[in-house]
């Protein structure tokens, strides 16, 4: 069995873990398509690079960087209730990521494992008790803290520095958190081209074991 030459893996949840990134991309799309028809390409773009943000953030940001202006009151409550509305009974009946199961199987023990996702918390527990993840991690974060902060967070609760963790994501927001914490990152591919520039890379989990393997810290 490979070893992980890591003490911490850090996993992002949604197209890491659960291959839901398509679904949350097609709940945004359903959410602004009939209301901003015009700015809906750019929408979409913003998503494509950001979708690693709390969702909040994204929608307060749609209204002052594309719709160039501010939100109506209540508003982005209302976009979180109707976006989580048409996509969460989708999440629960999504399936793995290929290798995801097996890999927290295979190597439970062999390191931390934890989860730092743009996900609020409750769903991501929700979530997690619905596919019976709870047991593989340790602790499972999630918005409003930033990736970033998440990240630190683990490093100060388990003693590891830097070079002995490691974040999987399938987001540009998850390559620059790991790079603000100087921590190796691993890009799981398919939710952003922007991700196929990263150096280590995979196309699914089952990948992953051989890719830790060959960025250890001592490599």
């Amino acid at each position: 069995m490979a070893s992980l030459n890591f003490r911490v893996v850090v996993f992002d949840f949604d197209g890491v873990v659960i291959e839901s990134a398509g679904i949350k991309k097609e709940s945004y799309r359903q959410l602004f398509e009939e209301e901003f028809p015009e700015y809906l390409l750019k929408i979409l773009s913003y998503q494509e690079f950001n979708g690693g943000l709390p969702r909040r953030r994204q929608f307060e940001e749609i209204y002052e960087k594309i719709l160039k202006e501010h939100p109506p009151r209540g508003r982005v409550g209302e976009l979180e209730a109707s976006y989580v509305s048409r996509m969460m009974s989708q999440v629960v009946a999504a399936p793995l990521v290929a290798g995801a199961l097996e890999f927290l199987e295979a190597h439970q023990g062999q390191a931390d494992f934890f989860i730092a996702s743009a996900t609020p918390e409750d769903e991501l527990q929700h979530v997690g008790r619905e596919f019976g993840l709870g047991r593989y991690f340790v602790d499972v974060y999630g918005s409003p803290m930033r990736k970033a902060e998440i990240l630190g967070m683990i490093g100060r609760k388990t003693g590891a520095a830097p070079g002995e963790m490691v974040f999987v994501g399938d987001y540009p927001t998850d390559r620059d958190a790991a790079a603000e914490m100087e921590i190796p990152f691993v890009a799981r591919l398919g939710s952003s081209e922007e991700m196929e520039n990263c150096p280590h890379q995979v196309k699914d989990i089952t990948e992953l074991a051989a890719v830790l393997e060959s960025m250890g810290p001592s490599k």
